[in-house]
């Protein structure tokens, strides 16, 4: 009986390896979404993707080095230069142009891949944003500010990947948020609040000061990119897909993901998308209404 229960604890206690015996295949992650910004970088992000129970070495060498990668729009070819490890950028002040339709390529060595897109008509008109407090200390978030926003919406359903900036920090791809018009379709928009700005300490250190707490004179920036359906459907995809929150995108492998790259062993997605975007200066941090709404602020 005691040899048993010896037996037991040492079953109990012993190291399990849950890594998977099975064969991994390595993809080819493409990241590349060109807008209308020329003040903003034009980058093409190229990433291994990693087996799941990968350790910090492969995220460490998860970058694809040293690849040839060159956007064409039927009059010019431009290279994108590696300016950090796996990320490509255009050279300053080139972006894309509403009615033209780009042709990526990547040249990987022995592997080649290659994508075209075009450019949607932009569907909102972004006019103002404000902001209003919303309380702390709710669900793990130590603050949480609502922002609003004006302006007008398209007849057509539109597409959207909003994202929010603080002091020109913008938040990356698992805070942002990808929806659809359904709520304002082909009107006018007046004080709707479309996102949420949130803050908590634990991603303050990860991602920086987009997660701050907002103080008088912090400037706050929404931007709104009008996406085509089938990027929209790879948005949600890739987030129904649980890669929402790991960076780099596909980190560890996602399933069942669409892409619009071709070649062997590549995943992703090559987008161009129109960019609207307006900012406010913060006032008072802990205001509760929302100031251009209602004209000034009730005592």
């Amino acid at each position: 009986m005691v040899m048993a229960i010896i037996a037991a604890v040492i079953s109990c206690t012993e190291k399990t390896d849950l890594r998977s015996s099975g064969e991994y295949k390595e993809y080819i992650a493409v990241d590349a979404t060109l807008t209308d910004r020329a003040d903003r970088p034009q980058r093409v992000i190229l990433t291994k993707t990693v087996p799941y129970f990968g350790d910090a070495e492969d995220h460490a060498n998860a970058a694809v080095r040293g690849a040839t990668v060159t956007v064409d729009d039927g009059e010019s070819t431009v290279l994108f230069s590696e300016k950090d490890p796996g990320v490509y950028e255009a050279p300053e002040g080139y972006c894309a142009k509403e009615g033209k339709k780009y042709h990526l390529r990547i040249d990987n060595g022995d592997d080649t891949y290659e994508a075209e897109a075009m450019m949607p008509e932009g569907g909102f008109s972004l006019d103002d944003i404000d902001y209003a407090w919303a309380g702390n200390k709710t669900m793990g978030v130590d603050s949480l500010w609502t922002i609003a926003v004006w302006g007008s919406d398209r007849p057509q359903t539109s597409y959207y990947y909003i994202t929010v900036a603080v002091n020109d920090n913008y938040y990356p791809f698992d805070l942002a948020e990808v929806i659809d018009d359904k709520y304002f379709n082909g009107n006018k928009v007046a004080g709707f609040p479309i996102t949420t700005l949130m803050q908590i300490h634990d991603l303050q250190e990860m991602y920086g000061d987009c997660c701050k707490y907002l103080e008088e004179g912090d400037v706050i920036t929404l931007e709104a990119m009008t996406l085509q359906k089938d990027y929209f459907d790879y948005l949600i995809a890739v987030e129904l897909n649980g890669t929402f929150s790991s960076i780099p995108l596909f980190s560890p492998q996602p399933a069942n993901c669409p892409t619009n790259i071709k070649g062997e062993g590549v995943m992703g997605y090559f987008a161009v998308c129109p960019t609207c975007s307006a900012s406010v200066t913060v006032e008072d941090p802990l205001r509760p209404y929302y100031k251009k709404l209602f004209g000034s602020i009730p005592k």
